[in-house]
């Protein structure tokens, strides 16, 4: 019954951050906009510490995988206030001088 009711429903993206454990999924969802900017290997971008790692030697310190399904990552700008990770993604680019490249 439950597939029923869900079958037609569409969550938007700041629905679905909240979904199925958000830090698992928030962290391979990290990964992920790390490999479509040529910072991690497809591997590398499917492991928590990579990404951890990548994040944190590009400045953003504050950056916490919780490694669990029942707490957020946490997101932080270079300055080391928290920021939704929206924002944080939204901010990356301009303050990396990165973009998009697969």
């Amino acid at each position: 019954m439950a597939n029923e009711i869900l079958k037609d429903e569409i969550l938007s993206d700041d629905e679905l951050d909240g979904v199925a454990g958000g830090t698992r999924i928030e962290t391979f969802q990290d990964g992920d906009e790390l490999y479509k900017r040529g910072l991690l290997s497809a591997d590398d971008a499917l492991s928590s510490a990579p990404v951890r790692n990548m994040l944190h030697k590009m400045g953003y310190a504050g950056y916490e995988d919780k490694g669990g399904i029942i707490n957020g990552n946490i997101y932080t700008d270079k300055s080391g206030n928290t920021i939704t990770r929206e924002q944080f993604w939204k901010n990356f680019d301009a303050e990396n001088g990165t973009k998009i490249i697969r």
